[in-house]
């Protein structure tokens, strides 16, 4: 029997050479420079997770944390696009933890059943008296206010005040005028008694209880904190934490320059006594009520801030001609 012969084997392929790792972009300056950046960014992100406000530095730093998301993002693509992927994937990390932090200010919260009077309370920061006291009655007049606070209140911002108006409008007031941003005031529709809420500094935070139609009066802060701008975060945690806590037998509102927004534990530590933010109440907590150009972006330092038993039926940011704060505006309806 004949045996079919053997097929012959095919020829061996060739071996496929590995592909060659795709070079990274840049050398090691550029290394060096994405993680000096990156490390500065997660150094400040964590601080904030943690709730640390420290330094001076670190304090204005801290400020500008909405900045942050955008800063976080850029790093982020660049280094991923460059390849440096851990570094990329921990500044997403942390810009996803401060995004977080930033949602709750951008969603309305819910209100407590408050179905007392409607407040309708203005603050206004006057530049020293370098702003327009026409735009500021103006903006009394159209927003129908019944309680105006004035950081920043001078014996010449007054006249100017009252000249257009404003005496008109609200009839009457409480008044700390000093020269340059240390003095402040509290004009109302409705009756002012004049009480210390804060003892005296260099800066007068006005406060006086407002005599309402009904039974529910309301106490009323003028709020003027040193900024951190003048490099003692110290004094500037002092006054922050010497500002009233709630009163239970009375509601109190704070409205004013408080040289400090969301992102610094000293201020989140005003509102854990039972005070709430109207602008993160409202979902406007990232408005920007101060304007630093040219030394900076614009930052959320001005606030209304009521007793949580209050409900926040309004808040709005207006430009005030002259000035560096906007005026913030919010309805309050007392308990």
């Amino acid at each position: 029997m004949l045996r079919k012969p053997a097929e012959p084997k095919p020829p061996p392929r060739p071996a496929v050479p590995p592909r060659p790792a795709r070079p990274r972009v840049g050398g090691r300056r550029t290394t060096a420079l994405l993680w000096l950046f990156g490390l500065v960014f997660i150094g400040i992100a964590v601080l904030r997770v943690l709730g640390v406000d420290g330094p001076p530095v670190l304090v204005s730093a801290l400020a500008l944390t909405p900045y942050l998301v955008l800063a976080g993002l850029l790093l982020f693509l660049i280094a991923f696009a460059v390849r440096r992927r851990v570094l990329a994937f921990a500044v997403l990390l942390m810009t996803l933890s401060i995004a977080v932090l930033l949602v709750p200010r951008m969603v309305g919260d819910s209100q407590p059943e408050a179905r007392g009077d409607h407040l309708r309370v203005l603050s206004a920061s006057l530049n020293a008296g370098r702003v327009d006291p026409a735009a500021v009655v103006r903006l009394v007049r159209e927003q129908r206010v019944d309680v105006l606070t004035l950081p920043e209140l001078t014996e010449e911002a007054l006249a100017g005040l009252d000249a257009a108006g404003l005496a008109t409008e609200l009839p009457n007031r409480v008044l700390d005028t000093l020269p340059g941003g240390n003095g402040s005031g509290i004009a109302a529709r409705f009756p002012l008694r004049k009480i210390v809420l804060v003892e005296p500094d260099v800066r007068a935070q006005t406060s006086a209880v407002v005599d309402l139609p009904g039974q529910a009066d309301v106490e009323v802060l003028a709020v003027h904190v040193v900024p951190i701008s003048e490099g003692d975060a110290d004094r500037w945690r002092a006054e922050l934490g010497a500002l009233p806590k709630p009163f239970p037998e009375r509601v109190r509102v704070l409205a004013g320059d408080f040289a400090a927004t969301f992102d610094h534990a000293a201020f989140r530590r005003i509102l854990d006594p039972g005070f709430v933010d109207a602008a993160e109440q409202a979902g406007k907590g990232l408005l920007p009520t101060w304007v630093s150009a040219p030394f900076g972006p614009p930052a959320t330092r001005d606030h209304i801030l009521a007793d949580q038993r209050c409900a926040i039926s309004d808040y709005a940011v207006h430009d005030l001609p002259g000035g560096d704060h906007e005026a913030v505006l919010s309805e309050i309806v007392l308990p």
